[in-house]
Parts: structure tokens; sequence; C-alpha cells
């Protein structure tokens, strides 16, 4: 199992992907804590103990300054350590342009895509360190290249791909990976559209088992040469192509 003896602090593990990914760390061996807001927290939970992990719940908000510091201690209280941390913050797609915003909707988006990594970072990255290391995984959107009417999400998502990028060099000498998880569209079957109209170029959406098992494999010891990489899971429609027409 490739992520045996590991522990793990995942957030938004009531929401579907949290879920997901919990889950496939438990086959692979990890212990896991789960950071939610919801019923769907335990219920996670008892999906990982069915997958064969340890797992506790931890009921917390971790845009919050005093809750980012519980969940960290939560987690090295429940297994002695920490080794990696998943941030998947689920929240309100915010659309519209920089003339719809309002200050209280910037603020709201910044502190889901930014704070609380960094909150959540400066109380797990010490103890990763002390450790003997670790890996941060973010995830990420391909918002980050700058959507039409999703100016607030384009511009919080590119900021947590170059916060990824800073902490990778920062905290790469302590033998801490980060990376994150550029992602497109998500779906339960993985099929889109035939590459024509769709702007895949394969027809293809990821799917929740294909995201979950990036992450596995990044948080494994298979990625130790890996760090501050942006990965885009999006069936290609980032791509740019140059039409000689």
């Amino acid at each position: 199992m490739r992520l045996e003896g590991k522990a793990a602090l995942i957030t938004g593990i009531d929401a579907s992907l949290g879920r997901q990914i919990a889950v496939h760390f438990a086959r692979e061996g990890a212990s896991v804590a789960g950071v939610g807001q919801s019923e769907d927290g335990p219920r996670a939970i008892e999906e990982v103990r069915q997958a064969g992990g340890m797992g506790v719940y931890l009921d917390a908000d971790t845009s919050k300054r005093g809750d980012a510091e519980k969940v960290v201690a939560g987690t090295i209280d429940a297994f002695g350590r920490i080794d990696v941390l998943v941030n998947y913050n689920p929240v309100r797609r915010i659309l519209g342009t920089v003339v719809d915003m309002t200050d209280e909707e910037f603020d709201e988006q910044m502190t889901a895509d930014i704070m609380r990594v960094v909150r959540l970072g400066r109380h797990a990255i010490p103890a990763m360190a002390k450790g003997g290391g670790g890996a941060v995984i973010n995830i990420s959107s391909i918002n980050s290249d700058g959507l039409k009417g999703r100016a607030l999400r384009s511009a919080s998502k590119a900021a947590l791909n170059s916060l990824t990028i800073a902490m990778a060099l920062d905290h790469g000498p302590q033998h801490i990976r980060v990376n994150a998880l550029v992602l497109g569209p998500v779906g339960a079957s993985g099929r889109g559209g035939d590459g024509g109209g769709d702007p895949s170029p394969i027809g293809q959406v990821a799917t929740l088992d294909q995201v979950a098992a990036a992450a596995v494999f990044l948080a494994s010891e298979e990625a130790a040469a890996i760090t501050g990489v942006l990965l885009r899971i999006d069936g290609g429609r980032s791509l740019r192509t140059s039409d000689p027409a």
C-alpha cells in the first residue's frame, strides 16, 4: 500500500470529492483526519473505516484562525504525526465581473481559496518538518487561466497556483513537497462530448476516482521528486491551439 503509515489531514470531507480522496487514501493505508461542517462528514469517516483505514472527524471551519490550529492539533492527537495535507475547499461559485462583485464576496472567495491554505500551512508545515517532511496538495481549478464572467474565481485560483509554487520553494529544504491539482469539470462517468462540440479534445471529463488517484500519487513516495507542479486534470480543455485559418 502506497500510503501505509502516513497520517493525512483532508479538508472538505463532507463534499463528494473530499470524501473520495479520503477513501482512496484509506485504501492505500493512510490514517485520515477529515474536516467538515455538516452531517455528511461523519458519514465520510465511516466510509474511510469501511475502506480499512483509521479515521477521525473534525468539525471545524478552517477559514477561522483558531479552527485551523485545532484541526492540525487534532490530527496529531489522533495519529501522533501529520504527513499529508489536502486543501480542498468546496465553496459557492461567485460569478460575475469586477463590476458585479462586492467587497464581502471578495473576502469570502479569498478566504476560502487562500487564507484557509495559509492558516492550515502555518500549523501543519512545522509539524510535518518535525516529522521529517511531508506533502501538501492544493485543489485548484482551470479558472486560474482567467474565464469570462468569473473574475473573482479566476483571481483566487491563480493566486492559489502561485502560492503553491512559492510554498514548494520555501519549504523544500524541510523535505516538504507542495503541488496542486488543477481541475476542469469533474463528472460521475468521465464521458464528455465527442471531441468536437465538447471543449475537451478527447471528449472527456475527469471522474472523482481519477482525481483521488492523482492525489494519492502526489502524496506517495512515487512522487518523491515532484514539487511545485500544477497538474492539470481537465481532459485537455485548457490546451491552446492555433487555427491556421
